[in-house]
């Protein structure tokens, strides 16, 4: 009983104030998926939707048959309990339709501490069944690197700019920030080189409340899963806003590819 407790607060947590930075900042009501479309799952058949208890949690992006990469959030408080864990995959809706696997293990970034190197490996009890919905994604290389001012693109079942829970899937596109100017607008200490920012001019596209651990995408390939949105917008002397880059903060696969090999190359041998 105490598990179903403690997974609902912490989703109340998640999905009521996600993780901010504050650096001279205010709260945005524009740091959400906004602008964003819907979309059929053939358009990324590599998104999934994490559940426990029959709950959406969060979003996770298929990498291989059986593998899952998805936020570290809920997952860091359950290492032990995979088999709370489900995987929905093959469906545009995001409580509904598709298949649905059980997690047969879980291992979180060791560094991870609750902002940073958010990332968590799912291993699936048996392997999704590949079709035009279903299919893995190629990840970024080691040290492979996204182009300042790249277009990207982010998709997933969070809030939308009304407050309100999509039925289908969105996508949005948002573009990949420098990262100096990423560690000037931010709190440097809040940020490692496992993070990619990424956003908007205005400020008023990106992911939002149930997006965590959805995939980016840039050229065909996962250069990050979503972590944690942040407030960029500063108040001006006439108590107006102004919006800044960047939104949305994202764990960058190509800086964590070497661990992440090696945990499923771990969590797939028969020894």
């Amino acid at each position: 009983m105490l598990i179903p407790v403690i997974l609902l607060f912490l989703q109340a947590q998640y999905w009521h104030g996600d993780a901010r930075v504050v650096k001279s900042m205010s709260p945005t009501k524009n740091a959400k998926i906004l602008g964003g479309h819907d979309i059929d799952i053939t358009e990324a058949p590599y998104q999934v939707s994490v559940h426990v208890f029959g709950i959406y949690l969060c979003g996770g992006v298929l990498v291989d048959k059986d593998i899952v990469l998805t936020s570290a959030y809920f997952s860091n408080f359950f290492p032990s309990h995979p088999a709370l864990f489900k995987i929905r995959a093959g469906s545009s809706i995001i409580d509904e339709g598709g298949e649905l696997y059980q997690v047969e293990k879980i291992v979180v970034h060791p560094y991870h501490r609750v902002l940073t190197y958010d990332l968590a490996v799912f291993k699936l009890s048996k392997p999704v069944t590949l079709s035009d919905k279903v299919a893995p994604i190629p990840m970024m290389e080691s040290g492979e690197e996204v182009p300042d001012g790249a277009n990207l693109h982010v998709t997933g079942w969070g809030m939308t700019e009304n407050e309100d829970w999509p039925v289908m899937l969105q996508r949005v596109e948002v573009t990949k920030v420098n990262w100096d100017l990423c560690l000037y607008q931010l709190d440097p200490n809040a940020l490692t080189e496992a993070d990619l920012c990424a956003g908007v001019p205005a400020g008023d596209k990106g992911f939002y409340r149930g997006d965590k651990g959805g995939p980016l995408v840039y050229n065909g390939k996962l250069a990050g899963v979503s972590s944690r949105y942040i407030t960029t917008m500063e108040v001006g002397p006439d108590n107006t806003t102004i919006p800044r880059l960047p939104d949305q903060v994202y764990t960058k696969v190509s800086a964590l590819r070497s661990w992440i090999d090696e945990t499923i190359q771990n969590m797939t041998s028969h020894i």
